[in-house]
């Protein structure tokens, strides 16, 4: 974009600089030489009091006539000068004292252009609307009018930022699912369950064993009678089996439901052999 603004300014300036250039030719009778060769003229010492942001070295009132022409076009040139080197802050300030020094529209154009790139938003809007008004017949008074709009929205955008976006909300909390020990928990009480049901079958074949016997009664032999309560015995025997089994599986399954970690730190379900006996153990902390 500042190409272009450079371009708007170098087409605008030397309006400017001519009308500075007549007006001091008008007095002097000589033209107003490049800001490189321009020294200061002898000023008297006295501070400008307009609005803008003048040069702190800016002085306004001249010995002479003359004197007060050709410090208005120093300043003016100053600003070209600087403008050219990028350095709007300054050149802000020197279109300000060439404008305190002898108003003029171009000057006050190339202020507001000044300002506008050196971030000084309401000076540069405030130059602008002042141009238009001492100027009313401007020929670049639409280019104007829409830069004072666009000045007038960043203004507004820096004066009521937009909220910040709202936070993203918090995330879903994480499904873990069930946990390998709540499965092994759940399956040993199914096998307890099982247990239960063969136990129950069982004792229920060692009753009709233990029937047959007393319906027999003497007339049975006893080899019938010793056959018959063998096997009422494993009936039995495989009956107390599963009520065992059923037991440990509760237990079990129980300890390993009770002692389900979130973390992963729960017990363990592992075998357990000795030669007296077979099992299952809880090994965990618990």
């Amino acid at each position: 974009m500042k190409p272009v603004l450079i371009l708007l300014v170098t087409t605008f300036l030397p309006v400017a600089a001519a009308a500075v250039d007549d007006d001091a030719a008008a007095a002097a009778g000589d033209a107003i030489p490049a800001a490189t060769d321009v020294a200061a003229p002898a000023a008297v010492d006295e501070a400008p009091s307009a609005w803008y942001p003048i040069a702190g070295e800016c002085r306004i009132v001249a010995e002479t006539e003359d004197a007060r022409r050709a410090l208005a076009a120093f300043w003016f040139e100053q600003g070209r000068a600087q403008v050219d080197r990028d350095a709007f802050w300054e050149a802000e300030r020197s279109f300000a004292c060439s404008q305190a020094i002898i108003p003029h529209p171009s000057t006050l154009y190339n202020l507001a252009r000044a300002a506008e790139w050196a971030g000084d938003l309401d000076s540069a809007l405030r130059a602008l609307r002042e141009y238009l008004d001492v100027s009313p017949d401007a020929p670049n008074r639409a280019e104007v009018e829409t830069l004072s709009m666009e000045i007038l929205g960043r203004i507004a955008m820096r004066d009521n930022p937009p909220p910040p976006p709202p936070p993203p909300p918090p995330p879903p909390p994480v499904d873990d699912g069930v946990s390998g020990q709540e499965i092994a928990g759940w399956t040993v009480i199914g096998l307890g369950c099982a247990a239960a049901a063969a136990a129950t079958t069982l004792g229920a074949l060692a009753g009709v064993k233990q029937r047959e016997i007393d319906d027999q009664g003497a007339g049975i032999s006893p080899a019938e009678r010793a056959s018959l309560g063998q096997e009422r015995d494993d009936f039995l025997l495989a009956t107390y089996i599963s009520l065992g089994v059923v037991a440990a599986a509760a237990l079990t399954g129980t300890l390993l439901l009770v002692f389900d970690d979130e973390d992963g730190s729960a017990a363990a379900l592992v075998p357990a052999v000795s030669p007296e006996a077979v099992g299952l153990a809880i090994v965990g902390r618990f």
